[in-house]
């Protein structure tokens, strides 16, 4: 399980430095297809500033979950695993879904 703990950290990292590029510095050419989705209007800046904001905050969360787990059991190592990987995918998803509704149902 030690390997799956590095695993977490490393993964926490790496979401930690795409979501500071995007969020703060602003590079949403990370994004894959948010140029030509934004000339057709699918999606704005607001969006992009999102997926930043969440891979960087999901990024902490995974960073420090891999760090507490050195010290607990290995049960405890594939739930923080497992929870980690499924919410940042569900909250990217979520954002998605949010932003192709806003921009089909302008009010």
């Amino acid at each position: 399980m030690i390997v799956l703990r590095i695993i977490l950290i490393l993964i926490g990292l790496v979401f930690i430095s795409f979501g500071y590029v995007i969020w703060f510095k602003e590079k949403y050419n990370l994004i894959n297809n948010f140029q030509e989705d934004k000339k057709n209007g699918k999606f704005n800046d607001s969006f992009a500033k999102r997926v930043g904001k969440i891979e960087f905050i999901g990024g902490i969360a995974c960073f420090a979950l891999g760090i507490i787990t050195m010290f607990l059991n290995d049960v405890f190592t594939l739930i923080s695993f497992i929870f980690c990987i499924v919410s940042i995918i569900a909250a990217l998803i979520f954002n998605q879904v949010k932003s192709t509704q806003q921009n089909n149902n302008p009010t």
